[in-house]
């Protein structure tokens, strides 16, 4: 009796099994055709997470993708071609899977910086030098600029020139005006703007850590700046900037 009642709940939970799946499948089965048969359109998907701030073909180079999905599914605004975001910059972070829509990238111009930190490149430091007319090249250089940095040489306080420290070195603002970021007119200070906008005699240098440890034991006033022209090739390569 007991071997009979155990064999029967045996066969009914075979068949619950088998009842189950043969339901799951038959659920698969309608979502498939209902998949099939709905219109598909391609939509551009990002396949890795884009940060804010990369450009539209860093983020074609890392994972930009034209897939397809069911029309009713699709944002009004997605883009479809993957090299309409050329030339542009991501305005937000876009996580992978998402699907691209226009106001995604939008023109370098557009691109709003939260903080100036933004502003240094990988790598880098800011740090700010005082100059005078004479060693800031009479107030020539602008943000944007390169220029060589010269100094005493501490152990060699009567050596009979500047010594060279670093070349091609980026110059991030002048005052409080910036650089312009790729795609920017450069910023005109305005007339009648605060004194410390204008101020050219406070330089403001994109540099490795080390190089800003070595220019603030330089200290204040002890740094000469000379402008370089665009392409400038560095006499010394290890110390070339860019």
């Amino acid at each position: 009796m007991g071997t009979r009642r155990t064999t029967t709940v045996i066969v009914a939970v075979v068949l619950g099994a088998v009842a189950s799946f043969t339901l799951y499948r038959y659920v698969q089965g309608i979502e498939d055709q209902v998949y099939a048969e709905a219109r598909r359109v391609e939509v551009v998907v990002a396949t890795v997470e884009i940060p804010k701030g990369t450009t539209g073909d860093e983020a074609i180079a890392a994972g930009l993708a034209v897939k397809l999905m069911p029309a009713e599914f699709r944002p009004e605004s997605a883009i479809t071609d993957v090299e309409s975001v050329s030339g542009k910059v991501a305005a937000v972070g876009v996580p992978a899977g998402s699907v691209v829509v226009e106001d995604s990238f939008v023109a370098p111009t557009e691109v709003v910086l939260d903080t100036n930190a933004q502003r240094i490149p990988e790598g880098m430091v800011a740090i700010t030098i005082s100059v005078t007319p004479v060693q800031g090249v009479a107030g020539l250089v602008k943000p944007g600029d390169r220029v060589n940095l010269f100094s005493d040489d501490p152990s060699r306080p009567d050596a009979p020139a500047k010594q060279l420290l670093f070349e091609n070195v980026d110059v991030l603002f002048v005052g409080q005006t910036p650089a312009p970021q790729p795609g920017e007119e450069p910023e005109v200070a305005a007339a009648g703007a605060p004194a410390e906008t204008l101020q050219p005699g406070l330089i403001t240098l994109a540099v490795p850590p080390a190089a800003a440890s070595e220019i603030a034991l330089v200290g204040d006033g002890g740094v000469y700046l000379a402008l370089v022209p665009p392409g400038n090739v560095a006499v010394s390569p290890g110390d070339e900037r860019g």
